[in-house]
């Protein structure tokens, strides 16, 4: 029992641990050493057993108890009593120490079953707050869900006027020029490729950078005069090749009511023009 005692002791404490005057079987006095060792990693106990000088006192070896007067059997008795009080001591240790052992072990479970209640309500909690973050998201799916709907109509209904726009533009038998607010090429009709110089890599750049065909060198500024005064601009010009339109530009107004860039339209009057001439002379 001591020695359970003793390696309990180091366990819980990791130091060594000394005791002397513990009997053991066939009335041997020794002392005993319990020293903690730790090798790779592993732990283990060193127990080592030293004989005491005293260890017949108690009970002297191969005593024949025929021979024994009664004065030495009293005796006997009295080192035989001495004994089992020694063993019942050495109990009452073992015992305490257990009984402190396992109220020690009993608090650690009791502050263990209290961190994990904490942790449990912990868990508890936050497993409602990714039930609610869930029920967001879910919210939030449904009401994207319902935008891409809407956007997807609106992307085929603007592809549809998309599609109007080009098969009116190709079927419109008038040069016809579109610009942005910074006079950059929106859109064009193909009649309007020859009069204007134009090809159909010409979208998005600058009508400052195209040498058209027409004979007005001002025609930018009145381009951008349109744009300021939203006054329609109408003039007879001629092109490069001596041929008569009616040049025509007018504000670009979009479905709000903004001013966008100008819409430039040539009407052909060469024939009338021509004929006008040859009379007026």
């Amino acid at each position: 029992l001591e020695l359970r005692s003793m390696i309990s002791k180091v366990k819980e404490q990791n130091i060594s641990s000394s005791k002397d005057g513990i009997e053991m079987e066939g009335d041997v006095i020794v002392k005993v050493d319990v020293i903690p060792l730790n090798t790779n990693g592993s732990r283990y106990f060193l127990v080592l057993f030293e004989s005491s000088p005293q260890q017949y006192l108690l009970a002297p070896a191969h005593t024949d108890q025929r021979a024994t007067p009664p004065k030495d059997a009293a005796a006997s008795r009295d080192v035989e009593m001495a004994s089992l009080t020694h063993q019942l001591a050495q109990t009452k240790e073992y015992l305490r120490t257990i009984i402190e052992s396992q109220e020690a072990n009993n608090q650690d479970l009791k502050v263990a079953g209290e961190e994990l209640l904490s942790s449990n309500e912990e868990l508890q909690s936050a497993n409602e707050e990714l039930e609610t973050a869930k029920e967001e998201i879910q919210a939030t799916n449904e009401e994207l869900s319902t935008i891409n709907d809407e956007l997807r109509i609106g992307n085929d209904q603007l592809h549809e006027v998309n599609n109007d726009m080009q098969n009116l533009l190709s079927s419109v038998n008038i040069p016809i020029l579109m610009l942005s607010g910074d006079l950059r090429i929106r859109r064009f009709t193909p009649m309007a490729e020859q009069a204007f110089n134009l090809i159909a890599s010409d979208v998005g750049r600058p009508f400052s950078q195209i040498k058209n065909n027409l004979d007005v060198p001002n025609i930018q500024t009145l381009m951008t005069s349109v744009i300021d005064t939203l006054i329609p601009y109408e003039q007879n010009v001629q092109d490069h090749d001596g041929d008569w339109y009616i040049l025509k530009i007018r504000p670009y107004r979009t479905t709000d009511n903004r001013i966008d860039g100008v819409v430039v339209g040539l009407i052909d009057i060469n024939l009338l023009q021509r004929k006008t001439i040859e009379l007026e002379a």
